[in-house]
């Protein structure tokens, strides 16, 4: 729990972030469109990579090491300008890479759909994360003082108060800016988001015109009761 003077200066925090993204992005925007609106991403992303390199350096040191991968059995969320910087990410890759990719996002969609059971992330590939430079917010201020909790599947896990409150200013504070340039930035799950945004070839510029709902798969057109199917060839 933060005392009412953190919480002063964690409003404080979001409310500068959200200032200086506010400019930033209109200036990206501005001179890039779309294009320039989903790269400023990697300006929070950054931001938030600085700000665990020094809760590492000045606190107690998190358990978490290549190779450790409780976290990535967890629900992820992430905004829509991360979804679409990771499906960019994705269409950069080689054919049979952008089709395995999609193979475990569909896999993934339908295991979700049909039970509660905990999976792994699909992006999660011989327990290392092979979106690791794209990944978004929430999986990079993911930490944890204890591996045994983790493996425990603990109900609370230690962590670093400093780090979590310095990456939720940063992350609420650039999702305001975003909405301040009627660019929606809501949590969505990732693994159904990015399936989505690679099935839509529209979504992103849907999100770019402000659309809420770019993110939700468009459902295919009813058939006409009324109309045949064409007979198969004998």
């Amino acid at each position: 729990m933060l005392t009412d003077d953190e919480r002063s200066a964690f409003l404080q925090s979001i409310a500068r972030v959200r200032q200086r993204a506010g400019q930033a992005l209109r200036q990206a925007q501005g001179a890039d469109g779309a294009d320039g609106a989903l790269a400023f991403i990697a300006q929070l992303h950054r931001g938030l990579d600085t700000v665990a390199e020094q809760a590492r350096t000045t606190g107690p040191q998190p358990a978490c090491q290549a190779g450790c991968a409780h976290c990535c059995h967890l629900r992820v969320e992430a905004t829509e300008p991360e979804v679409f910087h990771i499906a960019q990410h994705l269409r950069a890759q080689p054919a049979t890479v952008r089709a395995d990719a999609i193979s475990a996002l569909q896999r993934h969609v339908a295991t979700a759909q049909a039970s509660t059971t905990r999976q792994a992330c699909s992006f999660l590939v011989d327990e290392r994360c092979s979106i690791y430079p794209v990944r978004p917010a929430a999986c990079r201020k993911a930490h944890s003082l204890s591996a045994k909790h983790c493996a425990e599947q603990s109900a609370t896990i230690p962590q670093n108060l400093r780090l979590l409150v310095d990456a939720e200013a940063l992350m609420a504070g650039t999702a305001l800016a975003y909405r301040d340039q009627h660019l929606p930035a809501s949590a969505h799950e990732l693994n159904a988001a990015v399936l989505a945004t690679l099935s839509d070839p529209t979504a992103l510029h849907r999100w770019h015109q402000g659309d809420p709902a770019a993110l939700v798969p468009t459902p295919a057109p009813a058939q006409d009761p009324h109309t045949h199917s064409a007979p198969p060839h004998p």
